[in-house]
């Protein structure tokens, strides 16, 4: 399994396999793009991006070729829905079958991408648009009340299905796939912001917003309870703050701005931890403000911090991983299946 980041000015490559419910990476690689090659999700000079691909992946697959490749997006127009749908169970003394659960979970499945559609029907800047359902995730499973990793066995009544889908425009996967076929490859596309953040919460961060800067936009998660409940994408990032000499300081504040704006509509206050990712320490001026913007919203202190690879304990790897990998590292794992087991 491979997993591509794929985001303006560079991409990453992972290449890995699940063991025992986590993800083993024996290969990574990476390499640098043309600025106009990729723009807010969209790639735009496929020739370019393909020959980035080949060579990042001529350093990622030392070891293993991919036999599946999945590429991980970054745009203000994918959107990941959350649903959580119930079953009341006909007799609460008995031990929930396997068959239960996998009925339960496709129920639960196709009324959430039902959903999806309708919200989507609502969505002013995508109503109209041809789009594609990117992928399905089960997020949490609970009877009763009580999360648990598998239902099987167990006894009570009330079944409650958590499950994340996630839509893209046609124009966004049909040219992340293009640009596979033209690297002669073929794969699927995932959420980039999902996939770090669906990542983190399996590996036990609860309750934080995970932000990434990248060149041209800035995405970000917003998990609870183990869970992604939110993601974010809005075009402002590296590139266009740099521009600006000498307004660091007020830049960081409309930044700061923008993060807690692309919230309006989540239930409750903004996390009281942060974790970054992408931040140089020419901006370290960033983080700083969104602490204090969201401190004032709290009343609280607020905890930032760089995101460490440490944090993603389902991963562990045969190379040495970087930060910035860990989104091909999410995008490989949401495909093979590692939060399953």
């Amino acid at each position: 399994m491979a997993g591509v980041d794929l985001s303006a000015g560079v991409l990453h490559v992972v290449v890995a396999r699940r063991e025992e419910g986590r993800l083993r990476v024996v290969g990574r690689g990476e390499s640098p793009l043309p600025d106009s090659a990729v723009s807010a999700g969209l790639v735009a000079d496929r020739v370019a991006a393909a020959e980035g691909l080949r060579t990042a992946f001529a350093l990622a697959e030392h070891a293993q070729r991919a036999e599946r490749v999945v590429v991980a997006l970054d745009s203000d127009d994918i959107r990941t829905f959350h649903a959580m749908t119930s079953f009341e169970r006909e007799d609460s003394r008995s031990p929930l079958a396997a068959g239960e659960e996998s009925r339960a979970i496709r129920e639960a499945a196709s009324d959430a991408a039902a959903r999806a559609l309708a919200a989507l029907e609502e969505d002013p800047a995508l109503r109209g648009v041809p789009t594609a359902q990117l992928h399905e995730d089960v997020a949490a499973l609970a009877l009763d009340g009580r999360t648990l990793r598998s239902l099987v066995g167990h006894r009570g009544r009330l079944v409650e299905v958590w499950t994340d889908v996630t839509l893209a425009p046609l124009v966004l996967t049909g040219a992340a796939t293009a640009t596979l076929e033209a690297a002669r490859r073929r794969g699927s596309v995932v959420s980039a912001a999902y996939a770090l953040g669906r990542l983190l919460a399996a590996s036990g961060v609860s309750d934080a917003g995970v932000i990434r800067l990248g060149s041209d936009a800035t995405s970000l998660a917003i998990l609870r309870e183990g869970r992604v409940v939110a993601t974010r994408v809005f075009a402002l990032g590296r590139a266009g703050l740099a521009a600006r000499a000498g307004r660091a300081g007020d830049d960081a504040r409309v930044w700061a701005d923008c993060v807690v704006a692309s919230l309006r509509g989540l239930d409750g206050a903004p996390p009281g931890r942060w974790i970054f990712v992408g931040v140089p320490e020419t901006m370290l001026a960033l983080p700083s403000a969104l602490g204090d913007v969201v401190g004032g919203i709290r009343g609280d202190v607020v905890d930032t911090a760089p995101l460490s690879v440490g944090l993603a304990t389902r991963v562990y790897a045969d190379v040495p991983l970087r930060s910035d990998d860990l989104v091909a590292a999410g995008a490989a794992a949401l495909a093979a299946g590692v939060y399953e087991s």
